[in-house]
Formats: structure tokens, C-alpha cells, sequence
């Protein structure tokens, strides 16, 4: 009886080393590869708030002082935040205690800031001038056009 029982030991044992290869192999495949980004990033050379401000300026100049692209949007810049990572909502006009369809967030990377773009506004008509505004609004300027 013990010979059968050590037999049905060694059985398991390889058994239970494939499985923990198989587990390892997988950590470092998953550690090999780079997560997916949600978001859009850009990096400026002042503090979160210097950009948030005047990423927020120019949005309110360029964006909502009649351009028909944004009038069915209002803008809630959110400049005094405790976590530091100050935010501009930007939500439907309609609806304005609803979900933000684009949200531009900065945050302390090393001694500028990155200013992060996410929300559904990203996957419209209007995601490439987006794209274009808040990249040189993030890079200093404060011109509506390029």
C-alpha cells in the first residue's frame, strides 16, 4: 500500500510543477508587457496649477466664447485641489451634475507637471483639435490656433 501511495505522490508532483511553471511563465510575461493608457498625456514645464490655469484660460477664450463645436458644453475648471492634481470638467450643458465627457487633469512629474486627457469627447469629430489645442496649451502657449 505505501508503494502506491508514493506512486500516486510522484504523479502529483509534476503535476504541480507544470502548473507552477506555467504560473511563472505567465508573471513574467504579464511584467514584459506595458499596461494600456486610457488617457492621453502631455507634459508642461510649470507647477500642476501655472497649467491648469492656463490650460483653463485658453480653453474659456478659444473654446466657450462662441465656438459652435462647444456650445452644447460648459467647462467647470477645478483649480484648488487638495490632492494637488487640480482638473477642468468639461460637461454637457444639459446636464451639468452628469458625467464629464472630457476631463484634463495635471499632476507634479518631476519638476513640471503632466497633464493628463481622458473622456468621450476624445473619440469625436473634435478629438484631433482637442488633442492639438491642449498639447500647446501644455506646452506654454495661450493661442487658440497653432
Amino acid at each position: 500500500m505505501s508503494g502506491t501511495s508514493g506512486r500516486k505522490a510522484l504523479q502529483i508532483r509534476p503535476t504541480l510543477r507544470g502548473f507552477a511553471g506555467i504560473a511563472i511563465a505567465a508573471l513574467v510575461a504579464a511584467g514584459c508587457t506595458q499596461p494600456q493608457k486610457d488617457y492621453l498625456s502631455y507634459s508642461a514645464s510649470d507647477r500642476p496649477l501655472d497649467a491648469s490655469t492656463r490650460i483653463a484660460r485658453a480653453m474659456g477664450q478659444c473654446w466657450f466664447a462662441g465656438d459652435a463645436t462647444f456650445t452644447s458644453y460648459i467647462y467647470a475648471p477645478e483649480l484648488n485641489s487638495y490632492s494637488g492634481q487640480p482638473r477642468i470638467l468639461v460637461l454637457p450643458k444639459n446636464e451639468p451634475g452628469g458625467l464629464p465627457r472630457l476631463v484634463i487633469q495635471a499632476q507634479e512629474e518631476g519638476r513640471g507637471a503632466e497633464v493628463k486627457l481622458f473622456g468621450p469627447l476624445l473619440a469625436t469629430e473634435a478629438a484631433p483639435r482637442i488633442r492639438a489645442d491642449i498639447a500647446r496649451w501644455s506646452a506654454g502657449s495661450s493661442a487658440c490656433t497653432a
